[in-house]
């Protein structure tokens, strides 16, 4: 292999990020030429080494005392030694992201929201060491398309995993919140492979209506209800004799529990809202609407009657009292007089005073 007598990564363009110059026979006296906007690294068995700052550097054990330990170690001795050099832009560069990803688990049926996402990072090379180390030497990069493919797949990832901490409550009320968090952690990870993250900015996030709907408390309600008409209908009916009777109690009972308590959990940290349930298909309608949403139906609350015994009121159509479960209509007598309508209990007419037993 030729003694290389200079090396210099003049050929590159302002969208290159790095360049790896592979297996390099150089000897002390050789010259490694880096241009203002761009350090080189020595670099050998996936370890960095030396350092060059812009600048003509000509190889000399002091300059490159780093390597020259490591070629010593070997008992490499002489003039003459291999190594690879890799040159690193410093300048400010863009990277597109752009995905889906899920919100984490949401009240009390564990609905997840699809989000669409896009946006750029502008970054740049910080610690051109541990850049190396993590682009060539872990993970393998040769070229400045495989670092630039690997920063824009970390960067989705990284947003697709924090999506997943956050509920729709908190994405949908506190969206500009939540893509600030994300910036700060796509930041602290960026450190960690010798990046610079100097602007995250997310052009949009794409939420489903259905998503906004769920996110308030007349939205999650009436979908929580749809959600357990449908599971009702896939119980079999009648079927599976008594042990598919008890699976099928024991779901009900659970669902009841979970979502009696998400439902709980909701109320509390939002403000109440009063409801008028469908008579007709018992869903949640706002309060003071005349017709149900979904069926139609008039909501027009039903006729009272008060109890004879207790006095709570009750809807007309009850038979029996459900405070003290007294008859609420008790039978009625003719009085042979008038024919006035008297209570059962009555001895007398109440309209002429006649007996009426």
């Amino acid at each position: 292999m030729p003694v290389i007598e200079k090396v210099a990564w003049d050929f590159g363009s302002a969208e290159d990020l790095a360049y790896r110059f592979p297996k390099l026979s150089l000897k002390y006296g050789s010259q490694v030429i880096v241009r203002e906007n761009q350090w080189g690294i020595f670099f050998r068995d996936g370890k960095a080494y030396d350092v060059f700052g812009p600048g003509r550097h000509t190889i000399t054990s002091n300059n490159v005392p780093l390597l020259t330990g490591v070629l010593k170690a070997l008992r490499i001795i002489g003039d003459i030694f291999e190594c690879e050099v890799v040159f690193v832009s410093n300048s400010q560069f863009r990277g597109n992201f752009g995905g889906k990803a899920y919100s984490a688990p949401s009240g009390p049926i564990q609905y997840q929201a699809e989000l669409g996402f896009y946006g750029y990072l502008l970054y740049k090379v910080e610690d051109p060491k541990l850049f190396v180390v993590e682009f060539f030497g872990n993970r393998g990069a040769s070229t400045s398309n495989d670092v630039e493919n690997y920063i824009r797949g970390f960067l989705n990832e990284r947003v697709i995993d924090e999506f997943a901490h956050y509920d729709i409550f908190n994405l949908v009320k506190n969206v500009d919140e939540t893509t600030d968090k994300l910036a700060l952690v796509i930041k602290d990870e960026a450190a960690r492979i010798g990046l610079k993250v100097i602007d995250t900015v997310f052009e949009g996030i794409k939420i489903p209506e259905e998503a906004r709907r769920f996110a308030s408390g007349m939205g999650q309600q009436a979908m929580t209800m749809q959600y357990m008409k449908e599971t009702t209908a896939e119980l079999p009916e009648g079927g599976g004799g008594a042990a598919a009777a008890g699976v099928g109690a024991g779901v009900g009972i659970a669902m009841g529990t979970a979502m009696a308590k998400g439902m709980q959990a909701s109320q509390t940290t939002a403000s109440p809202q009063k409801l008028v349930i469908c008579q007709s298909c018992e869903t949640p309608n706002p309060f003071g609407t005349k017709f149900c949403g979904n069926c139609g139906a008039k909501l027009t609350p039903a006729p009272k009657v008060k109890c004879p015994k207790c006095g709570a009121e009750m809807p007309t159509t009850m038979k029996f009292c459900g405070k003290c479960g007294s008859q609420l209509k008790p039978k009625e007598i003719e009085c042979p007089k008038c024919k006035s309508k008297n209570p059962e209990s009555n001895k007398f007419c109440g309209s002429c005073g006649a007996k009426l037993q």
